[in-house]
């Protein structure tokens, strides 16, 4: 018989359930809970949220300086426009109007049709118009489907300076228009809209500024902008120039609030940039107009255009933005 000394001790082996019940728990512990797990996910939303909202606002800049840029082009070639034709600005309207070869001396007449040389044929800075003699079409569709096709701005006084077709769309737009910017109907003229006066308004402000040396303020005066106007549908276009009213007043009375007298919106801009209007000045300067009523930041007044009764504001609130803009119009010539 073979015995065993007292060092030399037996070691049974390891089972092997239990070495595996090791071997699983190590694993368990290696891994993530369930709780561990969805605060990862959280945190990851949270990166990809954050980050989603910084690409948003890079590129909502960066769209904001392509519109400025495309009315720098504007502002650049209406002087350079100006140049070329001793001193004249080009026509804000986008159609000729009626009766333009008639020559009538009285300004107060709404169908006048002033200007230096009555002759002269009439092409505004677009000109999206249908007419028979001669034949010309620049429009397309029809009724409210109506849009303005390419050749209303490759036939416009300016398309020659401007050299581009996109540089009439905002990137801001979110339409399928062709153009998003309007002229100042105050500039280019001898009263608001070239003599279409059906709201009035050259009764009470008869002025001249077909000529730059009748800007009083070129920094400070309007020159254009992007201009929401629904009248001839989704893909329509502005129609003429941009009207701000001259008329509207600001009434006080001692502790009441601030009210508005003849106030209305003939013409509303667009309103694509948080809280702003990107604008051109006769100089040529550009800048961004802060805007100052909740309801004109919102969107407001634009959504509440109807048919024939134009744009309403119930409450008022966006007059103070009337107001300021009316400054723009002609400072030095309407108070």
């Amino acid at each position: 018989m073979f015995g065993f000394g007292e060092d030399c001790v037996a070691t049974a082996p390891t089972p092997m359930a239990y070495r595996f019940t090791r071997a699983t728990t190590r694993a368990r512990r290696a891994g993530f809970t369930l709780i561990e797990l969805l605060v990862v996910i959280a945190i990851l939303a949270l990166i990809i949220s954050l980050v989603l909202v910084g690409v948003g606002r890079a590129m909502q800049s960066s769209r904001a300086t392509m519109c400025r840029g495309n009315l720098r082009s504007i502002g650049i070639a209406v002087n350079t426009y100006s140049e070329s034709n001793k001193g004249h600005f080009p026509s804000p309207r986008t159609s000729t109007p009626p009766g333009w070869a008639s020559l009538k001396l009285d300004l107060n007449d709404p169908a006048s049709s002033v200007r230096e040389d009555a002759s002269n044929s009439y092409i505004g800075w677009v000109r999206t118009e249908t007419t028979s003699s001669p034949a010309f079409n620049s429009i397309g569709g029809s009724g409210s489907d109506q849009y303005e096709t390419l050749l209303a701005l490759e036939s416009g006084s300016l398309y020659t300076y401007i050299g581009d077709s996109s540089a009439y769309k905002s990137p801001q737009d979110p339409t399928d228009r062709l153009r998003s910017y309007s002229l100042s109907s105050f500039i280019g003229v001898l009263y608001c809209d070239d003599e279409n006066d059906s709201d009035g308004l050259a009764k009470n402000y008869s002025f001249d500024t077909r000529t730059v040396a009748r800007i009083e303020k070129p920094a400070e005066t309007l020159l254009a902008l992007p201009e929401q106007d629904p009248t001839k549908g989704p893909r329509g276009w502005n129609v003429n120039g941009f009207r701000g009213n001259p008329a509207v007043t600001v009434v006080t009375n001692g502790s009441a609030p601030v009210t508005y007298s003849n106030a209305k919106w003939y013409d509303a801009p667009a309103v694509w940039n948080p809280g702003s209007i990107n604008m051109a000045h006769v100089d040529g300067s550009v800048d961004s107009y802060e805007i100052q009523s909740p309801d004109m930041k919102e969107g407001e007044l634009q959504k509440n255009w109807t048919s024939g009764s134009g744009y309403v504001d119930p409450d008022g609130d966006t007059y103070m933005d009337l107001n300021n803009i009316k400054k723009m119009l002609l400072p030095g010539k309407i108070k």
